[in-house]
């Protein structure tokens, strides 16, 4: 007598073939030739995957059942002087804040300008979480407003500004953090602008980028 396969019950089914000697977390996988072998997924077995990738990216879900790969970007850059200060002519317009600025190290898929400018260089659109700080002061006796603001290619970002009121030699601390979506060659600085013309003095200045979510 001849009993199927499929319809054999618990427990007298068996494990795949091979499972007594497949490796620990290996999953079997089809050859297409009517057999297979015990291993690990490789990346180009997830859909819309063809290849190994590149150091420093990670897979993201693409929204329609598969997968690409995307940059862990990071990058930062820095000016920090309490004696020389670096200073704006500010006035009612916004202006580059623009010290020479130092490297952040190790930076990927990002450039890390001495001329106070994150770009970013990977090839797959992201959002890029952005976090500016900055230590300043304004040079005349009397109050006035001193707003930063984060820019793209040179254009303002909506709802990144960010402002506080300073007296002459008083130093303030100000931060402000944006997601802003880049693509290759986009890039990131800082702008500044004052409620009435004076030289704002910049003691320390920090622009960091690294991928949002990441």
């Amino acid at each position: 007598m001849s009993i199927e396969h499929v319809d054999i019950t618990d427990p007298e089914l068996h494990e795949p073939k091979g499972a007594s000697t497949a490796a620990v977390d290996n999953v079997y996988v089809a050859n297409g030739t009517g057999s297979g072998t015990w291993e690990k997924i490789t990346n180009t077995s997830l859909s819309g995957i063809s290849s190994n990738g590149t150091s420093g990216y990670f897979l993201l879900a693409n929204g329609t059942g598969g997968f690409t790969f995307a940059p862990a970007a990071h990058g930062s850059i820095y000016f920090s002087n309490f004696t020389t200060p670096n200073t704006l002519a500010a006035t009612t317009s916004y202006a580059k804040v623009n010290p020479t600025t130092t490297a952040g190290g190790s930076p990927i898929v990002i450039t890390e300008g001495t001329n106070a400018r994150l770009t970013y260089t990977g090839t797959t659109a992201i959002h890029l979480d952005i976090v500016f700080a900055a230590c300043l002061d304004q040079s005349t006796g009397s109050d006035k407003d001193v707003y930063l603001a984060l820019y793209k290619n040179g254009v303002l970002e909506s709802g990144s500004e960010t402002a506080t009121t300073a007296l002459s030699g008083q130093k303030k601390a100000l931060s402000l953090h944006k997601d802003i979506h880049v693509s290759n060659g986009d890039y990131v600085e800082v702008y500044c602008k004052i409620s009435a013309a004076a030289t704002v003095n910049f003691y320390t200045v920090n622009l960091m980028a690294s991928t949002a979510g990441a």
